[in-house]
């Protein structure tokens, strides 16, 4: 007699790296991220879905069902670490995970996985309704950081840079309401990690997307 194994794939997106778990239908799987402080706030997202939330300062732990109640009783969270534990796993659990960690109000991070094909144009999301008059917004790229995006609502500046070899001459956009960056005849060499800061008086943001451009 045959035995078919199915095994989910599941990517996680914490800190500036997308991690890949795979784990056998059926079995547990965690869903690493380090120690957390004692005043963060932790949100785990399926999509745009909300799984867990982690209010530490007062130990409080939640968890929800997710879309059609696909996760009912089979969520955990470890109390510690903040990761994520998903019980008797199923093919349909197979997707990207996402955690948000704020630190004293302060954002720390939150990533995103994109994917697009050579030639198409890709827009990459502050997630800002409008710019405010005291924010600034970096947009950086590649291991080096180098600046390729730059706002400064008071002082009028809404600058885009060619890049490490001027590889981005002639390609990026900005959008003058959000801050996002527009990627335009994108090229399997714009693969990389991109970082976008948005500063103002009050607190500081950091976003970071990790995007695969495809050969066609």
């Amino acid at each position: 007699m045959s035995e078919f194994l199915t095994v989910l794939h599941v990517f996680v997106v914490v800190t500036d790296a997308v991690k890949s778990v795979s784990v056998n239908e059926g079995e547990t799987v965690t869903l690493p991220i380090n120690e957390i402080q004692n005043d963060d706030l932790i949100q785990w997202m399926f999509g745009d879905i909300r799984l867990a939330e982690i209010h530490k300062a007062d130990q409080r732990f939640f968890t929800y069902d997710g879309p059609d109640e696909r996760f009912r009783d089979r969520l955990k969270l470890d109390h510690q670490t903040g990761s994520l534990i998903i019980t008797n796993t199923r093919i349909t659990d197979s997707r990207k995970y996402e955690v948000k960690i704020n630190r004293s109000n302060r954002c720390v991070f939150a990533d995103e996985v994109v994917s697009v094909t050579e030639g198409d144009s890709v827009t990459l999301n502050t997630s800002l309704t409008e710019i405010q008059k005291n924010d600034q917004i970096l947009w950086k790229f590649g291991p080096n950081r180098s600046l390729i995006a730059k706002i400064s609502q008071e002082a009028g500046i809404f600058n885009t840079y060619d890049g490490p070899d001027e590889r981005f001459r002639g390609r990026l956009q900005l959008d003058n309401q959000t801050g996002s960056l527009i990627i335009t005849d994108t090229r399997t060499t714009d693969s990389g990690l991109y970082e976008v800061t948005i500063k103002n008086s009050r607190s500081e943001a950091k976003h970071r997307f990790n995007v695969t451009v495809y050969g066609e």
